[in-house]
């Protein structure tokens, strides 16, 4: 037969794992597989967006600001300094762009500007206590709970759990081979569900 006159691929269900997991069928009460593994991800990323959009609704922010100062606090906790460019870098966003960001977080009283203490033309950034203290209100009990699921874990999974995510991390952020590397043709990204 033609390939024009083949017949049509049963179509997969939009949030289907066969889309991506072809061989997700198991029969049941066999355990958790990999594909088990990576549902719980999404779930755990679905709620952690999830958390994270209440968080900017409750303090009346967009998802730039709340990164920002997100950064501002970690870079403190750290005793590094950030300065509007780095800002800039992390978002991926102008300078311009910055520049209205800062005024935003200045202006409500969430972002302190300070001349850099060996370069007087550049600026260092700080969160601001009341930043601190919006941010531990709105984020505080989450994170508590995820610290007492965390602890939950004996020493060996907490090890086994760290090694996983940091290795999927490695994995989300190796490049896609292209379609020359691979001599296959590639789907328009589009053509699967949206977000995996």
């Amino acid at each position: 037969m033609p390939a024009d006159d083949a017949p049509a691929a049963k179509p997969i269900p939009v949030g289907s794992d066969s889309y991506w997991y072809p061989d997700a069928h198991r029969p049941a009460g066999t355990g958790a597989t990999a594909v088990d593994v990576l549902r719980a991800v999404r779930r755990f990323r679905a709620a952690d967006v999830a958390m994270r959009v209440r968080a900017r609704l409750d303090m009346d922010m967009n998802e730039s600001d709340l990164v920002a100062l997100r950064l501002l606090i970690a870079a403190e906790e750290r005793s590094e300094s950030i300065g509007p460019k780095d800002l800039s870098v992390f978002l991926g966003i102008t300078s311009a762009a910055t520049a209205k960001l800062l005024t935003r977080l200045e202006s409500a009283g969430r972002l302190r500007r300070e001349p850099h203490p060996s370069d007087r033309r550049a600026q260092v950034l700080h969160a601001t206590r009341r930043a601190h203290d919006e941010i531990r209100r709105v984020m505080g009990d989450a994170h508590r709970r995820m610290l007492a699921a965390a602890e939950k874990l004996s020493s060996a999974e907490q090890v086994a759990v760290v090694r996983f995510l940091d290795e999927l991390s490695g994995a989300m952020d190796a490049p896609a081979p292209s379609a020359s590397d691979s001599g296959a043709t590639q789907p328009p990204a589009s053509a699967g569900p949206a977000g995996e």
